[in-house]
């Protein structure tokens, strides 16, 4: 099902520290309407700073569909535009919104094993991929590898979430690859290396499953030559690579309309009160 492309006006509600390098935040629809998008999809937000507007596209990572919010996993770069601003920012924060866009879809019709490979802030797309996933692995039409990397435990992400999603089923089988430091008592899903290593390991099978590569572009360049070398085709998997933006540039869009500055002004009033 194709979703049409929207324009909207967002405030930010609400910020949580996820790990010290990394931050969830919450922007919230001003006109009220539910976000449409199908999961693994992201968004372009045009911010404003004392420099001018610039544009960032984010994944969603909401864990629930069909809510007026747009949920941000961002990581902080040293000297980064949007780390200055969002950090920094409190509820009230405005931005302008366009999409969704983006190919990383969960594959249809499902394949006999689903890989989801992740670095970092690549996990973002695949949050909202679970609730979508949950009524086939719960009547095993499929069986999911997620396979997450980080540098050490601390930045392990959402890991509340998947623990206890692999609780609820069993065919799906979590790894997450320390590439740093390996925790005290490592767990039995957790492994010390990179993810490449680790999906070489399950022997994906160009047959039958499907791969799904999020995060850093060395790790998706890598895996996918891989990949290819064993079989795999460019129907077979998927990728996006997530790239830290050096320039930005002005972006023109749509001029707000005077009822879209009341809403945006009635909001950050509720936020300051």
């Amino acid at each position: 099902m194709e979703i049409k492309l929207e324009q909207s006006e967002v405030v930010l509600e609400q910020t949580r520290q996820l790990s010290s390098s990394t931050g969830e935040f919450r922007f919230v629809r001003v006109d009220g309407k539910n976000v449409e998008f199908r999961p693994g999809q992201f968004f372009r937000f045009v911010f404003k700073d004392n420099q001018g507007e610039f544009e960032r596209s984010y994944s969603l990572c909401n864990q629930v569909m069909d809510v007026p919010y747009l949920d941000l996993l961002i990581s902080k770069v040293e000297s980064g535009r949007a780390t200055e601003l969002l950090f920094a920012s409190e509820q009230g924060l405005t931005a302008h919104v366009t999409g969704p866009y983006g190919r990383l879809l969960v594959p249809e019709p499902l394949p006999k094993r689903l890989f989801m490979v992740a670095t970092s802030v690549g996990i973002a797309p695949y949050i909202p991929m679970l609730t979508r996933l949950s009524p086939a692995l719960k009547s095993k039409q499929v069986e999911v590898h997620f396979l997450y990397g980080t540098r050490e435990h601390n930045e392990f992400v959402f890991g509340d979430v998947l623990e206890k999603y692999s609780e609820d089923h069993p065919d799906f089988h979590l790894s997450v690859c320390y590439s740093r430091v390996m925790p005290d008592e490592a767990r039995e899903f957790e492994y010390q290396g990179y993810v490449q290593a680790r999906l070489k390991n399950l022997d994906p099978d160009p047959k039958t499953d499907r791969v799904l590569l999020c995060g850093n572009p060395h790790m998706v360049d890598e895996t996918y030559d891989w990949l290819k070398e064993t079989g795999f085709g460019v129907k077979h998997v998927t990728r996006e690579k997530y790239v830290f933006a050096k320039e930005t540039r002005s972006k023109s869009r749509t001029s707000l309309t005077d009822e879209h500055k009341k809403l945006i002004a009635e909001k950050m009033k509720k936020y300051q009160s």
